[in-house]
């Protein structure tokens, strides 16, 4: 049964998605760690992949409130190897921002990269933020999504 705060509380969904699991266990632990305040709670869920971040969103009945991805994820390749590359990030932005149920859905790129033409071709996709990983703590992390 829920209490009171818990119904008059508001919980915002983060996805996070990355190819690198200390990344994913970072993120999703600064939310742990940091906690919700009364009035708001914050779910995260984390994937590795693109393909995984499909799925898990066809599985949700509502979408994310925000949506944090890296820019160049490890892409498996007709070959087998895999490579890293920005086209399946700025792509899926593309997809999402096609679709109205994902029109509020704020969407944050967190890249190692902080080249300016990255950061152009993520805003470009649709994507509403771009943080480069390392500049901010995890606190001021928990402190942006509160924010949003």
């Amino acid at each position: 049964m829920e209490t009171q705060t818990q119904s008059a509380a508001r919980t915002k969904k983060i996805l996070m998605i990355d190819d690198d699991e200390m990344m994913r266990i970072l993120f999703r632990d600064t939310f742990w760690i940091h906690g919700g305040t009364k009035d708001s709670m914050i779910e995260v869920a984390t994937v590795r992949s693109i393909p995984q971040a499909r799925e898990c969103l066809a599985e949700q009945e509502t979408a994310p409130d925000v949506i944090f991805l890296g820019l160049m994820l490890l892409t498996p390749s007709p070959d087998g190897t895999s490579v890293r590359e920005p086209v399946p990030s700025l792509e899926f932005i593309k997809d999402l921002r096609a679709r109205d149920d994902y029109a509020h859905v704020c969407i944050v790129v967190y890249s190692k990269y902080s080249e300016a033409e990255f950061k152009e071709k993520a805003h470009a996709a649709g994507a509403n933020h771009y943080l480069v990983k390392g500049e901010l703590t995890p606190q001021e992390i928990f402190h942006f999504v509160e924010q949003l």
